[in-house]
Parts: structure tokens; sequence; C-alpha cells
């Protein structure tokens, strides 16, 4: 199997934007390889316990994440899904 999600490494050496930039798709890219071509029932199987963790689970949790620095703290934007 082909993956289709491109994986590039950061640079080690950038200006802070480029370097938050590349972390943040480089970990995203990371995620995406990881859930391709799974079906649904693997993508929500849960992983080794303890962790009740699924691939799922962490894709919903990093939107999460990120939709709690860049609106709410980035931008101030009240943002309440109550998972914080």
């Amino acid at each position: 199997m082909t993956n289709l999600t491109p994986r590039v490494d950061p640079p080690m050496s950038a200006d802070e934007t480029t370097m938050l930039t590349a972390w943040l798709d480089f970990h995203r890219s990371t995620l995406a390889l990881k859930c391709e071509g799974l079906t649904d029932d693997q993508l929500r199987t849960r992983s080794v316990p303890p962790s009740g963790l699924s691939l799922l689970g962490l894709v919903r949790h990093m939107a999460e994440v990120e939709q709690y620095w860049f609106q709410g703290v980035l931008l101030g934007a009240d943002i309440s899904t109550g998972h914080y």
C-alpha cells in the first residue's frame, strides 16, 4: 500500500513561525499516516491497557487542542467544548 499523506521533516533551524508551522504539519501528517487505510472499526479500537485512547480519539483530542490554542488562547475567542 502506498501512503498518500506526505510527511516532511521539519527544519532544525528557522524563524519561529516557520518552525512552529513545520512541526505542527509534521505531527498532523504523522497522525494522518497512522490512520491512513484503516477501517472505521480499526480507528475506534483502543490501544493497550490502561489507555482507553483510540486513534480516532487521538484525532479528536488533537483537533480540540488546536482549537483551544489557536482560537481560545491566541485569538481570545470564547470556545466552550468542555474538554479542557
